[in-house]
C-alpha cells in the first residue's frame, strides 16, 4: 500500500508541477516569439537532453527530469548580449521585455480562471452546507469569542459567507489573525473577534476555532439495493431518533452510527406529517458509505460559460486575497515558513487527490496554478517579478542600471531564495516524517 501510494504521488506530482510549469514557460515562449526574439531552447523538463529536433534557431527537446521546463533566449543576461544583434531579448524594448515576463505567471493565472471555470460547466455535486454552528468545543476560540449553537455566520471581515465551506476557508487561512465576525442570533445581527488558533494538518499549518457545521438529519440521494433503500427510506425524510435517542441534527447521528459497530440501528423517520419507525440493517463500517447507503442533501452546481468564468474569477479572487494574506504575514514575521508546502507535501497532496478523481486534480492544479502565478510575479530578483521590478525602476529613472548592479542583486535574490527553499525543504522533510510514524 505504501508503495503504491508513492507511486502514485509521485505521479500526480510530475503532472500537476510539471503541467503547470511546463504552461508557464510556454507564455514566455510564445510571447518571445511573437517578438522575434531568437529561442535557443524549449525543453520540457530539466537536465540532460533525452531526445527531441531543431526547427530554425530553436531546439524543442525533452529532458530527463520531468518537472516543468524552460526556455533559453539569446542575451537574457547581460554577459550574453552581442550588442547589435536584434533578435537578442535585451536588445527589445523595454515593453516587449515586460510582456515576455509577464507571459509565464499570466498563463498560470489565465489556467487558474479556466480550469475553475470547466468545473462549474461539468457540474460537482456538493453538500448543502449552511454556515449554520452545530457544535462549538468548549474553551477553544469559537467559544471564547462567545459563539453559540445555531448562529449563523454571516460575514468575516467584511467578506461575505455563503456557506460553510467559505467559512472554513477564512478560518483555516487566518490562523493566529484577529477577524471580525458578524453572525446572526435570533434574528438579530452580532459582531465578535474570533482569533483562530494555529494548528498542523497534513495539508500544513491552518487555522482552527472548534466548530463543526449543522446539519439537519435529512435523507437525501439514495443508493440503489443499499441498507437504506431497504429499510423504506425516501429522499427527504427526517430522522427524528436512532435507538430510541432523539436527533436534531447529522453529527449525532454520525455518532450513533458509530457507536453502533455495524449492528441493526432502530430509526424513527418523519415523512411529510405521518411518523413511523424502521431498522436500518447491519452493514460493515465503511468510510466511503458511514450511512449505509443514503447521502445527506446535495446539490449540482452547473453554469453556463459567463457565469461560471463569473464564478471563477470571483473564487480565486478570493483565493487571491487570502494568499496575500499568508504573504504578509510572513514578511511582517507574524507567520512562519512552515506555512508554504514544499515539494514532498505537494506530491503527498496531489496523490490523495489522484486517488479522490481527476475533478480533484484539476481544482488543486488551478489553486496551485494561481499561487505559482502570484509567487513570481513578487519583486523577488530571480523570479520574473523581480526582473519585471528592475525593468518597471529602470523606465523610472531613464536609464539602464549598470550590469555590475543587476549582477549583485540576482545573486542576494538567488541566496535568499536559495536559504528559503532550504528551510522549506527541512519543513517539509520533518513534517511528513511525523505525519508517517503517526500512520
Amino acid at each position: 500500500m505504501i508503495a503504491s501510494n508513492i507511486a502514485t504521488n509521485l505521479l500526480a506530482f510530475i503532472i500537476v508541477l510539471g503541467v503547470l510549469i511546463y504552461a508557464h514557460e510556454a507564455g514566455h515562449f510564445v510571447m518571445a516569439k511573437l517578438f522575434r526574439v531568437r529561442v535557443l531552447v524549449f525543453s520540457f523538463g530539466f537536465g540532460k537532453r533525452l531526445f527531441g529536433f531543431r526547427k530554425g534557431e530553436t531546439d524543442y527537446r525533452v529532458s530527463l527530469i520531468p518537472l516543468g521546463g524552460y526556455v533559453r533566449m539569446a542575451g537574457d543576461t547581460p554577459e550574453e548580449t552581442q550588442g547589435g544583434d536584434p533578435g537578442e531579448f535585451l536588445s527589445k524594448p523595454k515593453w516587449q521585455r515586460f510582456l515576455i515576463l509577464f507571459a509565464g505567471p499570466f498563463v498560470n493565472l489565465l489556467i487558474a480562471i479556466v480550469f475553475i471555470a470547466a468545473l462549474s460547466m461539468v457540474g460537482t455535486e456538493q453538500a448543502v452546507i449552511k454556515p449554520i454552528l452545530g457544535e462549538v468545543l468548549p474553551n477553544k476560540p469559537a467559544a471564547r469569542a462567545g459563539l453559540q449553537i445555531g448562529d449563523r455566520i454571516v460575514s468575516i471581515n467584511g467578506e461575505p459567507i455563503r456557506d460553510f465551506m467559505d467559512l472554513r476557508l477564512a478560518i483555516e487561512m487566518n490562523a493566529r489573525t484577529p477577524l471580525r465576525v458578524e453572525f446572526l442570533r435570533n434574528g438579530q445581527l452580532r459582531t465578535t473577534t474570533l482569533t483562530p488558533d494555529r494548528e498542523n494538518t497534513e495539508f500544513g499549518p491552518v487555522g482552527r476555532v472548534g466548530i463543526l457545521p449543522f446539519f439537519d438529519p435529512i435523507i437525501g440521494r439514495l443508493k440503489p439495493g443499499s441498507p437504506a433503500e431497504r429499510a423504506g427510506l425516501r429522499p427527504g425524510d427526517r430522522i427524528l431518533a436512532v435507538n430510541g435517542q432523539p436527533i436534531t441534527q447529522m453529527t449525532q447521528f454520525d455518532a450513533a452510527i458509530t457507536a453502533s459497530k455495524g449492528k441493526p440501528i432502530t430509526l424513527e423517520i418523519a415523512r411529510g406529517d405521518s411518523r413511523f419507525q424502521t431498522v436500518l440493517a447491519a452493514a460493515k463500517p465503511d468510510p466511503q458509505d458511514p450511512y449505509r447507503g443514503f447521502l445527506p442533501p446535495t446539490e449540482v452546481r452547473k453554469l453556463s460559460l459567463l457565469p461560471a468564468l463569473r464564478e471563477s474569477v470571483q473564487q480565486n479572487w478570493k483565493m487571491l486575497r487570502y494568499a496575500l494574506v499568508t504573504l504578509g504575514r510572513l514578511f511582517r514575521a507574524e507567520g512562519s515558513v512552515k506555512e508554504l508546502s514544499g515539494p514532498i507535501s505537494i506530491a503527498r497532496i496531489s496523490g490523495e487527490m489522484l486517488r479522490r478523481g481527476w475533478m480533484e486534480v484539476v481544482f488543486l492544479m488551478a489553486m496551485i496554478s494561481l499561487q505559482l502565478g502570484i509567487m513570481n510575479l513578487l519583486p523577488i530578483p530571480v523570479l520574473d517579478g523581480g526582473h519585471i521590478t528592475i525593468l518597471l525602476i529602470e523606465g523610472l529613472v531613464r536609464r539602464d542600471l549598470s550590469v555590475r548592479v543587476k549582477e549583485r542583486i540576482q545573486q542576494v535574490g538567488f541566496a535568499v531564495l536559495a536559504a528559503l527553499m532550504i528551510v522549506v525543504l527541512y519543513n517539509d522533510v520533518i513534517t511528513n516524517v511525523l505525519l508517517m510514524r503517526k500512520g
